[in-house]
């Protein structure tokens, strides 16, 4: 699908699947999927279309970036997609580890005068609200929120390591949160 931009702006979520977002004299501020979500669509396709391209920015005279999920939002995704089987740690750490970039988000840019930024954090504040707001629904136990907040402000394999070592710590220790 087509996402089409011009002297505006676009702010919104990247889908699962293949996009193409043109970006011209204006701005999109766009939400990556939770890398979980991402790995699980990755696994759906055939195995020769598994390294090409998911995403394709064409931006000119503009700015895109691209906002990486809360930390909560990381956590519940990979612990919800290992409960329903949808992909494995082994996946989880392939995608995570994988040469050319954190995480399993594919992307091909061209930026003309304009600026390109795929590896923006949260506001340190939306990361706290979150985690207290799933801490509080009992969505994530309080061991694991003690975790991930220690990788607030960090980025790509430092920041899915620590999803990974939470949702892993929770399940072992039983956690009863669903």
């Amino acid at each position: 699908m087509a996402h089409f931009s011009m002297f505006g702006s676009n702010d919104g979520q990247l889908v699962p699947g293949r996009d193409f977002y043109i970006t011209i004299f204006g701005g999109s501020d766009l939400k990556r999927l939770p890398a979980a979500s991402q790995i699980a669509e990755l696994r759906q396709r055939p195995a020769f279309e598994r390294d090409q391209s998911q995403y394709i920015f064409c931006t000119l005279f503009g700015g895109t970036t691209l906002t990486w999920p809360t930390l909560a939002e990381e956590y519940l995704a990979l612990r919800d997609a290992l409960r329903a089987g949808t992909i494995t740690l082994d996946d989880w750490d392939r995608s995570v580890a994988r040469p050319g970039g954190p995480g399993p988000l594919r992307t091909l840019s061209l930026t003309l005068f304009g600026s390109f930024d795929g590896d923006v954090l949260p506001r340190e504040e939306k990361e706290l609200d979150d985690l207290s707001l799933q801490r509080h629904l009992g969505q994530i136990p309080e061991a694991a929120v003690q975790l991930l907040m220690l990788a607030i402000g960090q980025a790509g394999g430092q920041r899915l390591a620590a999803v990974r070592h939470a949702v892993l710590a929770a399940i072992s220790q039983g956690a009863t949160a669903s």
